[in-house]
């Protein structure tokens, strides 16, 4: 027993260190483009999103977690509307909420490699993959600035450029190196819709890690200094629960019932563990069945109404028991046997002679009655009673 415990203490001393080492060992870097400003991974926004109280000071910066038209429906909110995401999906009652938005003066900052349709259509540009494995592809500068300071980024990150369907009054406002328009001013009613094609730019990855911070804080400084709205709904959905049992949890009624049917679980599976004893069957004792053979015979007999063959039956039984009782010959029925019969057998004489009378009458009759049948019976069951031989039951 003692070398049992040894082998158990080492292999819970193993599994004890195989946990910690999972437990500590460098969490694998996740570069999922999120955009979300709660990500501190790569490719969240947390760092930009914790820089904007600097770049519009004294302004709000509020987080939205409704859908555009949630959003959008009061007249009176005004701003700057940030989205920075991977595709700007909006549909298009989102869609024309912003454009109204922006049209009563308000400003749009839309970051995203792909833009949906009736944005495109609308303010007349699109956007496509650079082909180039050149880095100065990935080397952008704003057309604003005189000095046109380049900020270099990692190869082929953000190659996405904006290509202009129909000039009505597009302002570039950035190139990449290779000279293709990835950002860009689009005056719409009385206000401006500012189109980046490189969302990758304002991520915690270019702002901390290549420390290329100004570039995103320069792209936002086209923005007047007013109240900031940063979308989060595309990236992260409603502020609401998003667990499958949401409804579930959203009304009392529901709830108790889900916490009910778990602790009935819980209860069902802690019984159930236990060993139990497989259900012992009951074995009925054998049953005889011989009277019942019998009566279904006799009723099979008398259904059919042949009185006849079961008074034959019930002859040759009786010769039957005669001649292994007795030693006698039945094979004549004369009167020489009578006499045998009446010696031998003890019984009454003149029942005798009334057994011998009926079986012959019965043998020259081709049918019999059901009184002949029952008087039969009568006198052989006498026989057998004065004899003291009663047979075993009959068929």
């Amino acid at each position: 027993m003692k070398g049992y415990r040894r082998y158990i203490a080492l292999i819970a001393l193993l599994f004890g260190a195989l946990v910690l080492l999972e437990y500590f060992r460098p969490k694998a870097v996740d570069w999922s483009q999120t955009f979300s400003h709660k990500d501190k991974i790569p490719y969240g926004t947390y760092a930009l999103y914790e820089l904007l109280p600097g770049m519009f000071p004294e302004q709000p910066v509020q987080t939205v977690r409704e859908p555009l038209y949630n959003q959008l429906q009061d007249s009176t909110l005004s701003g700057n509307y940030v989205l920075i995401q991977d595709y700007f999906a909006a549909d298009s009652l989102d869609t024309n909420l912003l454009l109204d938005f922006v049209h009563r003066g308000n400003q749009a900052f839309i970051a995203a490699h792909q833009y949906n349709d009736f944005l495109q259509d609308t303010l007349h540009f699109g956007t496509a993959f650079l082909n180039s494995n050149s880095p100065d592809s990935t080397a952008f500068y704003f057309t604003s600035q005189p000095e046109q300071q380049e900020y270099t980024f990692p190869l082929n990150n953000n190659a996405r450029y904006i290509q202009v369907r129909k000039q009505a009054g597009h302002e570039a406002l950035g190139r990449n190196k290779a000279g293709k328009l990835n950002f860009m001013r689009v005056p719409f009613g009385k206000g401006h819709f500012y189109i980046s094609s490189v969302p990758l730019a304002f991520t915690n990855y270019q702002l901390l890690t290549q420390n290329q911070s100004s570039y995103a804080a320069t792209a936002l400084s086209h923005l007047p200094v007013q109240p900031v709205l940063w979308d989060e709904y595309q990236n992260q959905g409603r502020e609401e629960d998003q667990s499958v049992l949401r409804v579930l949890m959203r009304h009392e009624a529901l709830t108790w019932a889900y916490y009910v049917g778990l602790a009935s679980l819980l209860l069902f599976l802690l019984f159930k563990s236990k060993r139990t004893q497989r259900i012992i069957p009951v074995i009925e004792p054998p049953r005889n069945t011989t009277v019942d053979f019998v009566k279904a015979i006799s009723s099979l007999y008398f259904n059919h109404g042949n009185h006849k063959n079961i008074a034959g039956k019930k002859i040759a039984y009786f010769l039957e028991h005669l001649r292994l009782r007795y030693h006698v010959s039945t094979h004549t029925l004369d009167e020489e046997l009578h006499e045998r019969i009446k010696t031998k057998s003890g019984a009454d004489a003149q029942l005798i002679d009334q057994i011998f009378a009926l079986i012959a009458s019965i043998e020259k009759s081709p049918v019999i009655s059901d009184q002949t049948l029952m008087m039969l019976n009568n006198y052989l069951e006498d026989f057998y009673r004065q004899t003291s031989m009663r047979p075993k039951a009959q068929v």
